[in-house]
C-alpha cells in the first residue's frame, strides 16, 4: 500500500474515533474504537494500520492512536500481527 492509502486508513480511523469517543469515558471510547476495527475492518487494513504506528507523520488522533495500539496487542496476543 501506499502512503495515499496509509493515510486514507488514518483518516478513517480518525473519523471513528470521533464519532465514537464523543462524550465517552476515554478508556470506554479507545474498547470501542478497538472493537470495531476488529469487528469490520479487513486483515490487510488492520496490519497497515498497525504499522502506521511506527511513522510519526501518520497523524493519528490520541483516541485512535490508542485504539490502534490496543488492537495490536489483541492481534499479537492472537499471534496474528505483525510485530510493531
Amino acid at each position: 500500500m501506499s502512503r495515499t492509502q496509509d493515510a486514507t486508513l488514518v483518516r478513517m480511523v480518525n473519523q471513528i474515533a470521533a464519532n465514537l469517543g464523543g462524550g465517552r469515558d476515554e478508556t470506554q471510547a479507545v474498547a470501542g474504537i478497538c472493537r470495531h476495527l476488529e469487528t469490520f475492518w479487513a486483515r490487510p487494513m488492520k496490519q497497515r494500520l498497525i504499522a502506521c504506528l511506527e511513522r510519526e507523520d501518520a497523524e493519528l488522533a490520541p483516541l485512535a492512536r490508542r485504539a490502534v495500539r490496543q488492537l495490536a496487542d489483541r492481534l499479537d496476543a492472537r499471534g496474528t500481527a505483525t510485530r510493531r
